[in-house]
């Protein structure tokens, strides 16, 4: 137990000096980047300052597996050069004892990091994003989500209604620029109405300026002429936060939110590949962090005599960008649906372990 303490001392103290140095590079090279695009829009130094404050934890956050694997080269490296691995193995026990530990605290760091961590970081992220866009729409409205088409669906008993509209409010309360289309059980276009605007209020849509056109009938006339009005009532059960979260990516919900929201979605006949997607790669960072450790102490525990140290050091890095690599395009045909998602999310990281643990197993002459 206490060869696993010291062990475990020595990768925290690690793995701190790391995040602080990588943590300082990432502040410098976002600032940079921040000068640049926000001088334009005559944002003060002190202003640039503090949205790069905010940006720098979720850039952090991202390459933090990649600081666990340097944390863990660096700490076995750092016992293998002061011979101190060599001490653990003449006593008869294997070095790999002095893993279990680094493994433990990594696999703790990806689940306070998935229930803790991540919803701080998004939210410091999404204040960021909400100080560049006050700059860069600067008198102009800054009340739209998007520019672009918004598209919604909801359905009934009778049918189901798509919802087409050119921008929403930023409270996700009113629709401007909407045309609606219903839809009867048989999945046949019955009516088609464009209205200025479309306020959610309690359990329905209040449209203004409403003109409808009926489908179902065979009447010319009535295809010419649409039906006006100043008002028009379409219930719905969508809420305001439902709507907010439909157009928010993924990553901006708590992990603990994100079930609920995707039995919402399906429900309502929304895809919920992603945020499926999402949730199982928040599900398996503990495991990709272990899998990090794993790979930097592959690489690291061989002792100094037998040379090519630096070799290894290139390889072990090399390695760690290559399950980026991999969990990125597992990841992009998870999103596609050609790979079932959990198979995309969860087999990088445990594909890493297994191999990891393989070479460990292979080097380890103790």
């Amino acid at each position: 137990m206490t060869i696993w303490l010291y062990t475990l001392r020595r990768f925290l103290v690690a793995t701190l000096q790391v995040t602080v140095i990588v943590g300082l590079l990432i502040f410098v090279m976002t600032g940079v980047e921040n000068i640049r695009s926000l001088s334009r829009y005559g944002a003060s130094a002190s202003d640039i300052v503090a949205i790069t404050l905010l940006e720098t934890p979720q850039v952090l956050m991202t390459a933090f597996p990649l600081i666990l694997m340097l944390s863990s080269l660096t700490t076995f490296l750092r016992l293998s050069k002061s011979s101190e691995l060599v001490i653990v193995r003449a006593s008869g026990v294997s070095g790999i004892t002095a893993l279990h530990l680094p493994v433990i605290a990594s696999i703790l760091f990806g689940i306070f990091s998935v229930v803790a961590v991540a919803p701080v970081v998004q939210a410091a992220d999404d204040r960021a994003n909400d100080r560049k866009t006050e700059f860069r729409t600067a008198g102009r409205s800054v009340l739209s989500v998007s520019d672009r088409e918004i598209w919604l669906r909801q359905g009934s008993d009778t049918g189901q209604t798509v919802i087409e509209a050119d921008r929403v409010t930023a409270n996700g309360a009113v629709l401007v620029g909407v045309r609606l289309h219903d839809y009867d059980t048989d999945g046949h276009l019955v009516a088609r109405l464009e209205a200025d605007s479309a306020a959610l209020v309690s359990g329905a849509w209040l449209l203004r300026n409403v003109e409808r056109w009926p489908l179902d009938t065979a009447s010319v006339d009535a295809l010419e002429t649409p039906t006006k009005s100043v008002e028009y009532r379409l219930p719905t059960d969508l809420t305001r936060d439902q709507i907010l979260d439909g157009f928010a990516p993924p990553e901006a919900l708590p992990i603990w939110k994100v079930p609920e929201f995707i039995a919402r979605l399906e429900t309502a006949g929304f895809s919920a590949l992603r945020h499926k997607l999402h949730l199982h790669s928040e599900i398996a960072r503990p495991a990709l962090f272990a899998a990090m450790v794993l790979i930097g102490a592959g690489f690291s525990m061989r002792h100094v005599r037998f040379g090519q140290t630096g070799v290894m050091i290139l390889m072990a890095i090399l390695v760690g960008f290559l399950l980026y690599f991999f969990k990125d395009f597992a990841e992009s045909l998870g999103a596609n649906g050609t790979v079932p998602v959990i198979l995309s999310a969860w087999a990088p990281p445990m594909a890493a372990i297994m191999l990891a643990t393989a070479l460990l197993l292979h080097l380890e002459d103790g």
